[in-house]
């Protein structure tokens, strides 16, 4: 059984729609929304950051509040996303220890690791004081 279904509606405009859940993601050409690049780089964030949530509930720390930046910047021959920001802001307060474990868990992100040497990936993590 096909996960996503995806539908092209015209003037560069598509449709998905997970079938398991009946979400469904738009996406908008001539910058109108989100573009499979956009989407792209939304993976990584979306990604580090719910490995940083399995990780934290499985030790309970707290995650409440934490919010991901994403930018990405396209490179030319071959045209590509060249290189990925991704800012994550926490609101809590974390020992060393707990600094440590939920940089090293954003690390085993799937989309990371799935991406291309070729595409840089900068990541800065923001601990309140």
């Amino acid at each position: 059984m096909t996960a996503i279904l995806g539908k092209y509606l015209g003037n560069l405009n598509s449709e998905f729609v997970h079938n398991e859940s009946g979400v469904k993601i738009s996406v908008k050409g001539h910058g109108g929304g989100f573009s499979p690049v956009d989407l792209t780089a939304t993976s990584l964030g979306a990604c580090m950051m719910a490995m940083m949530a399995f990780t934290a509930e499985s030790k309970g720390i707290n995650v409440e509040g934490m919010s991901v930046e994403v930018d990405k910047v396209m490179a030319d021959n071959p045209r590509r996303i060249g290189e990925i920001n991704i800012i994550v802001n926490f609101t809590q307060i974390y020992t060393d220890k707990e600094k440590m474990l939920l940089q090293k868990s954003a690390e085993t992100c799937p989309v990371k690791k799935t991406l291309s040497s070729d595409c840089k990936i900068n990541v800065t993590m923001n601990f309140p004081n």
